[in-house]
């Protein structure tokens, strides 16, 4: 579920640059030209374009740095979890040598 929400973020945010891409040089053309109806739709477009998608990347970054974070989390379990068995592996190594001590 949380990769369709990705997906549909980022379809957003490339409809959002497509529209922006479009409308920005409409808007410069209208302006020059002095239509002010489409200069007024034009810039309309630019900024609902820019709202949506400053929106979209904001909750994409969060959700990115909330996945981030769990990795984060389980990187440093599995650290502690290698650091007991790096321990334990001493602590065998240990006791061999000591045996083999004995044993002489």
């Amino acid at each position: 579920m949380k990769e369709a929400s990705k997906l549909v973020l980022f379809i957003i945010m490339a409809m959002s640059i497509v529209s922006l891409i479009i409308s920005l040089p409409t808007l410069i053309v209208v302006i020059l030209m002095g239509i002010k109806y489409f200069a007024i739709r034009a810039l309309v477009v630019v900024i609902i374009g820019l709202v949506i998608l400053s929106i979209a990347w904001a909750i994409l970054n969060n959700q990115m740095d909330k996945e981030l974070q769990k990795m984060d989390e389980e990187i440093a379990e599995h650290k502690l979890k290698m650091e007991q068995l790096d321990k334990e592996f001493v602590e065998r190594q240990q006791r061999v040598a000591d045996r083999f001590k004995n044993l002489r």
